[in-house]
């Protein structure tokens, strides 16, 4: 019996390879795509490639030495590097020095200590300015203490104070024509700081009213090197002229009359310029009152305080 199963499972077996077999062999199978056929490329013009050169060793040359060098003259630039300060004052005050260096320093970086050569190298101021004041100042540095800034911080000395008048000659003409106290004081005494200095009028001067705070509110009236040659405008206020005539302003202010509300300056049109009653007034009275008469003021008083209140 069981050698009856054993040969009925090999015989099933075998026929169950057998069909395998068979049903792969019948099955189809897919095709295999074919590779893609190489087009023929265009034939490429070949051009010709630029190899790339193998950098040449590069051979370092031998310095020149210092005096094989081809050495520029110094620029004023390079001054500046060395001399910044003095650059700095002639770029900020300079003035008309504003100059290349080498035009008025011929000769530099020559100083011999032993040779004590410093007046030598040095530029001289006569050379472009001459005698600019006169044979009385020669010493130039004494007032101008920086060439490169000349005008800055001129110090007012002694000799300067003396030769004033040698460059301001239409000022001291002014003192001198239109005396006053100002001709008598130095003028050290108001430029004392440094040249150029222009001092307040209230260093000296105390204002006519509190209202004036400015210098070129005095300088309306009063020139300053002719202070006593006064002249106003016609707008100018009372309380002004009453800074020097108070006792006038005052009984002018006190009054009653008509006079009260006229400006001094309609009246007295220049300084010190008294006019006459008929200006204003014409003939009031009839020729036997004018012939008995003739002062006005006779009868009327005083003109800055008029009883009659007209």
């Amino acid at each position: 019996m069981d050698h009856k199963k054993k040969s009925f499972f090999l015989s099933a077996s075998l026929f169950a390879v057998l069909f395998i077999i068979f049903a792969c062999a019948s099955q189809q199978v897919a095709p295999v795509s074919a590779e893609p056929e190489i087009q023929p490329q265009p034939q490429i013009q070949q051009v010709a490639q630029v190899q790339e050169k193998t950098p040449e060793p590069v051979v370092e040359s031998k310095p020149k030495s210092l005096y094989e060098q081809d050495v520029k003259p110094l620029t004023p630039v390079e001054c500046a590097r060395c001399h910044y300060s003095v650059f700095s004052q002639i770029k900020n005050d300079g003035g008309k020095h504003q100059l290349e260096c080498t035009f008025c320093h011929k000769k530099f970086h020559a100083y011999n200590p032993i040779k004590q050569n410093w007046n030598e190298i040095m530029p001289k101021c006569q050379e472009c300015h001459g005698l600019y004041h006169g044979e009385k100042v020669t010493n130039c540095a004494e007032c101008h203490s920086k060439p490169h800034a000349p005008k800055n911080q001129m110090t007012m000395s002694e000799d300067l104070a003396t030769a004033c008048s040698d460059c301001h000659g239409a000022v001291s003409q002014e003192l001198q024509n239109n005396p006053s106290k100002h001709t008598q004081v130095a003028c050290s005494m108001c430029h004392h700081d440094k040249h150029g200095y222009i001092p307040s009028c209230a260093e000296c001067h105390k204002p006519h009213t509190l209202s004036h705070t400015e210098d070129k509110e005095c300088m309306a009236c009063h020139p300053v090197h002719m202070p006593l040659n006064i002249s106003y405008p016609q707008t100018v206020s009372n309380d002004v002229c009453g800074g020097c005539h108070q006792a006038v302003y005052d009984k002018l202010s006190n009054s009653t009359s008509k006079h009260r509300t006229v400006a001094c300056a309609a009246c007295h049109t220049k300084h010190k310029y008294i006019p006459q009653c008929q200006e204003c007034h014409g003939q009031p009275h009839g020729e036997v009152v004018l012939k008995k008469f003739p002062d006005c003021l006779a009868c009327h008083g005083d003109v800055h305080d008029l009883p009659s209140g007209k």
